[in-house]
């Protein structure tokens, strides 16, 4: 019982295969004859052939004494040459705690308060004034108000 059902889901399968491809059909047909591959006028289903596996399998390279091809940007610092921190380091920053600032994300300008600082990284924390939200932003994207 299962097979006819499946023979004849391949029949419809075929039919509607051949109607919506038409010549195409045609021509695989031909293509298929001139290989030498036997068709039916039914199109029946030919089992696609096994691919051969390769002889020789392919062995991982060992790792080559080859130069490494130089890296983008900035080479990072080494520990010596980091500066000693220092009192006058909190100094350096252009923002103070508690003064009122603006910032630029997106299209938009904020204003807001600083609320803390980060001289290592370069950036601030600010409290967006018109909904108490707190973002970390840049030296670069802060403008005192």
């Amino acid at each position: 019982m299962q097979n006819d059902m499946m023979s004849a889901i391949r029949a419809v399968v075929a039919e509607e295969v051949s109607k919506t491809l038409g010549r195409q059909v045609e021509l695989l047909e031909r293509i298929a004859q001139y290989l030498g591959i036997p068709t039916d006028a039914r199109a029946a289903v030919v089992p696609a052939a096994k691919r051969a596996t390769p002889t020789s399998t392919r062995r991982r390279q060992e790792p080559s004494s080859a130069p490494v091809p130089k890296k983008r940007g900035r080479p990072r610092k080494e520990a010596s040459e980091t500066p000693v921190e220092s009192a006058d380091e909190a100094s350096a920053s252009p923002f103070k705690v508690g003064q009122t600032v603006s910032y630029k994300q997106g299209r938009g300008t904020f204003p807001s308060v600083v609320k803390s600082i980060d001289t290592e990284v370069g950036t601030v924390t600010l409290e967006r004034q018109s909904d108490g939200k707190q973002v970390e932003r840049p030296f670069a994207k802060v403008e005192s108000a």
